[in-house]
C-alpha cells in the first residue's frame, strides 16, 4: 500500500470513527428544540452519550491525519506544504475540539444549557475548514483528479457559508466529504 492509499484508509477510517460515534451518541438530540427535553433525553441515555464522545475525537484526529501522508510522496514542496499544514490544522483543531467533547461528555447540563465555552469548538470548525482548503488545494496541485480537488475546494467554501449564515455546522459535513476523498484514493 502506498502513502495515497494509506492516506485514503485513513480518511475513511476516521470518517467511519466519527460517524459511528455520531450514531451512539444519542442522536435525537441535534433534532430537540427545548433544552430541557435534551437534558431529559440524555440523562436517560447517559452512558452512551459519555461512551460517544471520544470517538467523535478520535474520528477527527485519524482523519486528519490522512493529509499528513498525502504530504509523504508529494511531487513539489509546495503541494507537500498544503498537505503539511492541512495535517497540522484539522489534528490541532480536533485537538481543541476535543476538549469541548470532553466537558459536554462529564458536564451534561452545561452543554444542554450552553454553559461551556465556545472557543473549543469555534477552533476546531475554522481550522478544519482552513484544513479542507489546504487539502483541496493540495489535490489540485499534486496531480490528482481534478474534478475531486474542486468539489473539495467549492464544498468547503459552502461549509464555510453555511456557518457563516447559521452560526453552527453540523461536523458530520467535514467527514461525508472524508470520506470521499478517502474512496477516491484508495
Amino acid at each position: 500500500m502506498n502513502s495515497v492509499q494509506i492516506a485514503g484508509v485513513l480518511f475513511i477510517a476516521g470518517s467511519t470513527i466519527f460517524i459511528f460515534g455520531a450514531g451512539i451518541g444519542v442522536p435525537r438530540i441535534w433534532t430537540e428544540p427545548d433544552p430541557h427535553a435534551r437534558l431529559r433525553i440524555l440523562e436517560e441515555r447517559r452512558t452512551m452519550w459519555r461512551i460517544a464522545q471520544p470517538f467523535y475525537g478520535l474520528g477527527a484526529i485519524v482523519a486528519g491525519a490522512g493529509a499528513g501522508y498525502l504530504a509523504v510522496d508529494a511531487t513539489s514542496r509546495a503541494t507537500q506544504s498544503l498537505f503539511s499544514v492541512a495535517c497540522v490544522a484539522m489534528i490541532v483543531g480536533a485537538l481543541a475540539w476535543c476538549w469541548s467533547l470532553y466537558l459536554r461528555g462529564t458536564r451534561v447540563e452545561d452543554f444542554v444549557f450552553g454553559r461551556q465555552p465556545a472557543w473549543p469548538f469555534l477552533t476546531y470548525v475554522l481550522l478544519t475548514i482552513a484544513g479542507m482548503a489546504l487539502l483541496g488545494a493540495g489535490l489540485l496541485t499534486g496531480g490528482f483528479p481534478t474534478w475531486l480537488a474542486l468539489r473539495v475546494l467549492f464544498a468547503d467554501l459552502a461549509i464555510l457559508g453555511a456557518y457563516i449564515g447559521y452560526k453552527d455546522i453540523p461536523p458530520f459535513v467535514f467527514y461525508l466529504l472524508l470520506l470521499v476523498v478517502g474512496i477516491v484514493l484508495v
